[in-house]
């Protein structure tokens, strides 16, 4: 029997950086050509790092969305829906996709063995903060690696559906009054509006933000830190580095823990997916 060959950090480091390079080897565009194309490609890369805007609960400030429990016809009313989310959901991902530039731009510098700024190093610091990696003690191009499996865009037919499902296609009280489409949660006082239908013993509030695209930021920043879906980070990862698109009816499966239905709930929303041809407002991962 062969024994195990031992591979030194250093060894270990060049497969991670031969992985995140073949996933980045594609002739680079601009971030709005690759917004628009219907194919895999990697945009500009870009040398400024972009911080997304910060989301804070307890508030809910703005609210201008159309009155959708006015629509009598449920196909006017999915139309208004889809007119008024779609565009937010694109400028967040747009905001993930900028922070993934950033990152495939460092692994490229690795490569071609330009030292690391100290500057660069405060930057994946924070942005390691912001995406919940506890751990930064490896090499550069392993923390690189852990956040481009995190900084990564959420589907808009996946945001489209679990919106739907749980605003009641934007009518829910929460929604309403609190900006908040998804049903999050929050666990400190003030931090949204208590359920009226709050089980006897639980302190929960349903969470408030100041706008519409602060719920939507908060609720792909979930997906992409929360420890409930590594799973389908992994699924995307996995897509990515075949070069493949995941779609979101895919995706969704990695959503058990979303709701206390598990399975179910992720067979409602791979149905509202499939059912109202939501797939049409996705683009193709870009980066």
């Amino acid at each position: 029997m062969r024994g195990v060959m031992k591979l030194s950090i250093a060894q270990r480091s060049s497969m991670v950086l031969l992985s995140l390079l073949a996933i980045t080897a594609m002739k680079p565009v601009s971030t709005d050509e690759a917004m628009t194309a219907g194919r895999d490609v990697t945009p500009v890369l870009n040398a400024v790092p972009f911080t997304p805007p910060p989301v804070m609960l307890g508030d809910s400030a703005e609210y201008t969305p159309p009155d959708f429990a006015g629509y009598r016809d449920v196909s006017a009313r999915k139309a208004a829906f889809y007119d008024y989310m779609v565009p937010k959901i694109r400028a967040v991902n747009t905001e993930v996709l900028r922070e993934r530039d950033w990152l495939v731009q460092l692994a490229w510098r690795v490569a071609e063995g330009q030292p690391i700024a100290d500057a660069d190093e405060a930057e994946l610091a924070r942005m390691e903060r912001r995406y919940s990696v506890d751990d930064n003690k490896g090499t550069v191009i392993s923390r690189i690696a852990e956040l481009m499996r995190r900084v990564d865009v959420v589907p808009a037919s996946l945001v489209l559906a679990t919106a739907a499902k749980e605003s009641g296609w934007g009518t829910s009280r929460f929604a309403r009054e609190g900006n908040n489409y998804f049903g999050i949660w929050c666990f400190y006082r003030g931090c949204g509006m208590t359920p009226r239908d709050r089980d006897e013993g639980r302190t929960h509030e349903v969470a408030t933000f100041d706008t519409v695209a602060d719920g939507i930021r908060y609720y792909i920043r979930t997906i992409n830190t929360h420890p409930a879906y590594d799973t389908l980070r992994r699924m995307r990862a996995d897509a990515r580095a075949r070069h493949a698109h995941l779609p979101g009816y895919d995706m969704a499966a990695g959503l058990t823990s979303y709701s206390e239905r598990g399975l179910a709930y992720v067979k409602e929303i791979q149905s509202m997916i499939q059912y109202n041809q939501l797939a049409r407002f996705t683009r193709r991962n870009p980066v």
